[in-house]
């Protein structure tokens, strides 16, 4: 059954806090298949005047099963009957996706983790999703955060080496809105990869941030002089995300992987020469600002070839933030840094390219010979100055354009080699919920 427009835009506005599920509460449930909830990247258009932000899609996947459900419903609540249904879509399919009319909206993250240590376990945010036929449902889902997943599976994981986890990540992390002297904007076509503030990251259950830092030698104070960049665009300044990440360490026993990935302003001469002042800056505020959960490489044995330490022995130590550094020069003179990440860029912005780059890259990995226990595959497609020139799409639509993708490969050809996988706009895809069970699947065969 259909809502009118006038409750879509109505519930989207109020929507979110309206259900959270209690954490004794099944969040997930399906005899066979799967069902579950992705938001949208790119605005929808439901009429000439009317544009929704964060639309909610409903996704299944029944491969395999004797039974396919013939409908599959967007609900308040969790699925009991579909009497209480907003609105029912038929499924077509075995697998496949619909998009609804009706936005996640931007309330507050549930259970108590909008600002601070909230409950453990998994925690529903408004929106479910069921399937069945048309008198019962059979499989439902709700869109979750998974703030301690590591410490709700530890019995379980605890044991997995790190190059042996199954890790979701976000691209470009830090660059979710805008926060200069110039620009306050949440939204943009070619620089913000993210719609969730690190904090709200790790709440979610992301466990990689793929960080861009810049250097601005004109601000006066040391630390306002770090930030965080898309390439030459400055988007937030570094320190308060530091400490939204030493904030969760503090609150959780979960480990956290942290990267160094790219330095893209101020860090060296136009000859390429390290300048060194500005990385002995940048890590002495990491150790100022995370150095209790710091996991020294030197004191944890890894090295080419290595899968690197288990989550146990992290834990143990309590030094639960891995920090790796690109550059190869720095990591020699600094035992404590983990070495170079691997990062398997397809560099395209064809999304048939990049998949066939991945499957062939993730195949190949790790190499023998990486000096790095961790590897990311960058599951994003890249734009060519050309289509920024021309404003051709945009990193919403490209993200749009292979997220499903992402969690269908993710759940098959990658499911049992894949280490981190980076996304852009990472609610599009189910590379949270994934990464729990491919780690839980991976630790039963120890």
């Amino acid at each position: 059954m259909a809502v009118s427009l006038y409750a879509v835009l109505t519930l989207a506005v109020t929507a979110l806090g309206a259900t959270i599920a209690p954490s004794n509460e099944l969040v997930e449930n399906s005899q066979c298949g799967r069902v579950w909830l992705t938001v949208r990247s790119p605005d929808v258009r439901i009429s000439a005047t009317v544009i929704v932000q964060d639309v909610l899609e409903l996704n299944w996947d029944f491969n395999g099963c004797s039974t396919v459900p013939t409908q599959i419903g967007l609900f308040d609540e969790k699925p009991l009957s579909w009497m209480s249904a907003l609105s029912v879509f038929l499924v077509p399919s075995v697998e496949g996706y619909v998009v609804t009319n009706m936005s996640v909206g931007r309330g507050t993250l549930p259970a108590g983790w909008e600002n601070g240590v909230g409950a453990k376990g998994p925690k529903c945010l408004w929106p479910w999703v069921g399937a069945g036929d048309n008198i019962n449902i059979q499989a439902y889902n709700c869109l979750k955060i998974q703030p301690t997943w590591m410490e709700d599976n530890a019995p379980k994981i605890n044991n997995l080496r790190i190059g042996d986890l199954a890790i979701a990540g976000t691209h470009n992390a830090g660059a979710w809105r805008f926060d200069t002297e110039l620009s306050q904007v949440s939204r943009d076509s070619f620089v913000l990869c993210q719609d969730r503030s690190i904090w709200a990251q790790l709440v979610h259950g992301i466990r990689y941030f793929d960080f861009r830092i810049a250097y601005y030698e004109f601000y006066g104070n040391e630390d306002d002089r770090y930030w965080l960049n898309h390439n030459l665009i400055r988007v937030r300044p570094l320190v308060p995300l530091l400490r939204e990440i030493r904030a969760f360490l503090d609150a959780t026993k979960e480990v956290v992987f942290l990267d160094a990935h790219h330095f893209p302003v101020g860090f060296y001469q136009q000859d390429g020469t390290p300048i060194r002042n500005v990385h002995a800056g940048l890590l002495e505020i990491i150790q100022r600002e995370l150095g209790p959960h710091l996991a020294h490489a030197g004191e944890f044995g890894t090295g080419p070839g290595s899968k690197g330490p288990t989550l146990q022995s992290l834990i143990n130590a309590n030094k639960r933030l891995l920090f790796s550094y690109v550059d190869n020069s720095i990591v020699s003179q600094n035992s404590w840094l983990w070495p170079i990440l691997p990062h398997l860029w397809a560099n395209t912005n064809s999304p048939t390219e990049l998949f066939q780059y991945l499957d062939a890259a993730i195949s190949m990995s790790p190499q023998p010979t990486a000096r790095s226990p961790l590897f990311s595959a960058m599951a994003q497609t890249t734009p060519t100055v050309l289509d920024i020139l021309f404003l051709r799409g945009s990193l919403r639509e490209n993200a749009d354009a292979v997220n499903r993708n992402v969690t269908a490969r993710f759940a098959s050809r990658w499911r049992t080699q894949a280490n981190i996988i980076s996304t852009d706009f990472f609610l599009g895809s189910d590379v949270v919920d994934l990464s729990i069970m491919i780690s839980n699947e991976r630790a039963s065969r120890l």
